[in-house]
C-alpha cells in the first residue's frame, strides 16, 4: 500500500507490541524489510520484549520506513549515500541547524546509539537532497543574488522608524547634525519593541525583514545611514553594524544550506520527500497496523 506522509522535523517518540521471532520483518520498504530486532536496538526500555501494538512503536517505525524510503530514493535518483563516519561526524559536529536535535537525543536517556544515528541519516539525506535540489533548479541562485540577496544575508542592524518622508528628512538632519543615532531611536522611533533600534536578534537573518528594508540591509554600505527606505510599516533610517554575506554565486553554489534559510531549504525538500514516500511500495505487518492513505501514520489494527 503507498503512503503519503507530512514531513517530520523533530525527535519521534518510540513504538512497541509483542512480536514472535525477533528477525520478523514488520515493514517492508521496495523490498527492503525492516525487521523486530532493529526495532528493539533502539530504545533501552525494549528490553527483552518489543510489544508492536502500541502508539510508540508505530511511530518509531514510521520513522523508519522514512528513512528507508529516503534514503533509496536519495540514491536512486542522485546518486546521494553515506559512510558510517558521515553518520558519526554529523553525531559529533552537527551543523548549527540540527543541533538541538542531536542535543534533546543525547538527553534521553531510553534514545540508543542505534536511534540517534537514524536521526543522523535522516538529517544527511536532507542536507544533501536539498542542496541537489537547489543546485538543479536553473538560475535560481543567480536570481537571488540579484533580486534577494537578502534571502542569503544575515547581519545587525539598526532602524529608526517614522511615519513619513518629512519626519524621516528630520531626523536625518538631526544625524548629520551630529546626534547620536541610538539616542534618536529611543527617541523618535515608532516601533518600540526594537529597544535602542536594534532589530530582532544579532545576527539574524535579512530575509525575514520587510522585502525593501531587507535589501536595503543587504546592498546598502556598512556603519553609514540609509535611507529613507518605505515599507508597508512607515520609513526607515537603518544602519547595518555588522553584515555576512551576501555570498558569491559560486560559494552559494557550493553550498547553499550554509546560506539559505530554513524556509526556503524546507520549501525545495518537502515536495520531494512527499513523493518520495507516497511513490515506495510500503507494507507493515498486520500485528502493527495498516498504512494510512490519508497520511496519518499507522492505524492500529480493527481500526
Amino acid at each position: 500500500m503507498k503512503f503519503r506522509l507530512a514531513l517530520f522535523a523533530g525527535v519521534f517518540a518510540l513504538l512497541a507490541a509483542a512480536c514472535g521471532d525477533a528477525s520478523t520483518a514488520v515493514a517492508t520498504v521496495n523490498g527492503e524489510n525492516i525487521t523486530a530486532d532493529f526495532m528493539a536496538s533502539l530504545r533501552t526500555s525494549t528490553g527483552n520484549s518489543l510489544n508492536v501494538n502500541t502508539e510508540e512503536f508505530r511511530q518509531d517505525l514510521s520513522l523508519n520506513i522514512i528513512r528507508l524510503a529516503t534514503i533509496q530514493q536519495a540514491e536512486s535518483e542522485f546518486g546521494i549515500s553515506f559512510s558510517d563516519a558521515d553518520v558519526a561526524e554529523r553525531i559529533a559536529n552537527p551543523p548549527l541547524r540540527w543541533q538541538e536535535l542531536f542535543t534533546q537525543l543525547a538527553g534521553d536517556e531510553d534514545v540508543t546509539d542505534a536511534f540517534t544515528e537514524t536521526q543522523a541519516e535522516l538529517s544527511i539525506i536532507r542536507d544533501r537532497v536539498t542542496a541537489e535540489l537547489i543546485r538543479g533548479e536553473e538560475g535560481y541562485n543567480e536570481a537571488t543574488l540579484a533580486e534577494a540577496p537578502q534571502d542569503v544575508t544575515a547581519g545587525c542592524v539598526r532602524h529608526i522608524l517614522v511615519d513619513s518622508h518629512l519626519e524621516a528628512e528630520a531626523v536625518l538632519d538631526r544625524l548629520g547634525a551630529g546626534e547620536d543615532f541610538i539616542a534618536l531611536a529611543d527617541e523618535v522611533s515608532t516601533d518600540t519593541i526594537s529597544g535602542s533600534g536594534v532589530v530582532s536578534g544579532c545576527p539574524i537573518g535579512f530575509g525575514g525583514f520587510v522585502g525593501p528594508f531587507g535589501f536595503a540591509a543587504a546592498t546598502g554600505p556598512l556603519n553609514e545611514v540609509i535611507g529613507p527606505v518605505e515599507s508597508e510599516f512607515g520609513f526607515h533610517l537603518l544602519r547595518v553594524e555588522q553584515r555576512l554575506g551576501p555570498p558569491s554565486l559560486e560559494e552559494l553554489n557550493e553550498d547553499p544550506l550554509r546560506f539559505y534559510p530554513g524556509v526556503t531549504l524546507s520549501g525545495f525538500f518537502t515536495p520531494w520527500f512527499n513523493d518520495a514516500v507516497r511513490d515506495s511500495d510500503i507494507t507493515v505487518a498486520e500485528s502493527v497496523g495498516r498504512w494510512s492513505s490519508a497520511g496519518v501514520g499507522i492505524i492500529p489494527p480493527g481500526q
